[in-house]
């Protein structure tokens, strides 16, 4: 937990105020736009619809087992033809202070800036790039969500927002109501701080999440047929060697497995060595969706099941799926956040 000034004092951030601190860099201006007050700027540049202002409110838990309000207020401020971005945002409580201020530039596609949070004295540099309508700024976050359970929580909150300011979002109560997650193993190793975002975001998807469920799911699925299945590169002399290298070994360049990448220069086609298509082993979801499982999701969600209905907003689920069925628009997004609901329901309806 985040320690308060030189007060032992543990909060953790459970209203929505601080999330929208990170909604700019994990959104895009579309979503952002839903949480503030919005200016009169056009929507030419990438900060366009961000202009304006927005306050909130929530609360923290001390770890003493007081509560205190905290309240929020920011304001974004779009020059030069919409390319550049001055953010102010300042949170407060009895014992507790946020003050971050924040600068972007855009050109060529591209996005890059600074950052800086006074009452710790912390401060850091953006880089990002523009997709579509939207745009992302990833190190930042990545930075300080792997240092910071206050900013993790304040992140997961962002992401609810933008799920369900894109209708994504099914479960009932406010954002403050989320589940927390459970505690991950390895989420409070003391990482070496010359580590980077990349590498401090590459030691969490191995030892706590990514990794552990690739492994659980692979061995359910093989060895319910009988297989056992083998990772070469889990070798443990190759995982700590990898681990011990630089980032730019990793990435760089816009490339991934850099390192692999490397060793396999001269032994393959460059198309290949070099190519950055991915393609997984994925079931055809999208077109079962939208071809034989339209009807059977249709009875399921027309199924009553308490427990279910306890949790999710079954009307707004209902009319999502009957939306994306009825137009055959199942895609991978749709699918990827919604199939779960889907699933729950099934499960909960065979109890």
């Amino acid at each position: 937990m985040m320690s308060v000034h030189s007060n032992p004092v543990s909060v953790i951030f459970r209203g929505a105020a601080l999330a929208l601190t990170i909604l700019v860099f994990v959104g895009g201006a579309s979503n952002a736009q839903r949480a503030a007050t919005q200016g009169s700027a056009s929507s030419e540049g990438p900060f366009g619809q961000l202009a304006g202002s927005w306050s909130g409110s929530g609360t923290i838990d001390l770890s003493n087992g007081r509560h205190e309000p905290i309240k929020c207020r920011a304001s974004y401020d779009v020059l030069e033809e919409q390319n550049k971005l001055q953010l102010n945002i300042h949170c407060a409580s009895d014992s507790y202070n946020f003050d971050l201020r924040g600068s972007a530039n855009y050109s060529g596609g591209t996005i890059t800036g600074t950052w800086s949070e006074a009452s710790r004295n912390a401060a850091g540099t953006l880089s990002g790039k523009v997709e579509g309508v939207g745009f992302q700024v990833r190190n930042w976050l990545a930075a300080a969500t792997s240092r910071s359970r206050l900013a993790s929580r304040g992140a997961d909150v962002a992401r609810a927002a933008i799920l369900r300011a894109k209708g994504r979002s099914f479960l009932r109560g406010g954002l403050t109501d989320l589940p927390r997650p459970f505690d991950l193993v390895a989420g409070e190793d003391e990482l070496p701080r010359e580590w980077g975002p990349l590498n401090r975001r590459l030691y969490r998807m191995f030892h706590s999440t990514v990794l552990p469920t690739i492994l659980r799911n692979f061995d359910r699925i093989s060895m319910a047929h009988g297989i056992e299945v083998r990772m070469p590169f889990m070798d443990w002399r190759l995982v700590t060697y990898t681990m011990a290298l630089p980032a730019e070994s990793k990435a760089s360049g816009g490339y991934t497995k850099m390192i692999a990448r490397r060793a396999m220069e001269g032994g393959m086609p460059e198309k290949i060595r070099m190519g950055r298509r991915k393609v997984g082993f994925n079931s055809p979801m999208p077109e079962w969706l939208n071809g034989p499982l339209a009807d059977w999701s249709r009875r399921l969600l027309e199924r009553k099941v308490p427990a279910f209905t306890e949790l999710v907003d079954e009307t707004r689920l209902q009319n999502a799926v009957q939306s994306l069925s009825a137009s055959k628009t199942w895609d991978w997004d749709a699918v990827g956040r919604i199939w779960p609901y889907l699933n729950m329901k099934w499960m909960l309806a065979r109890l």
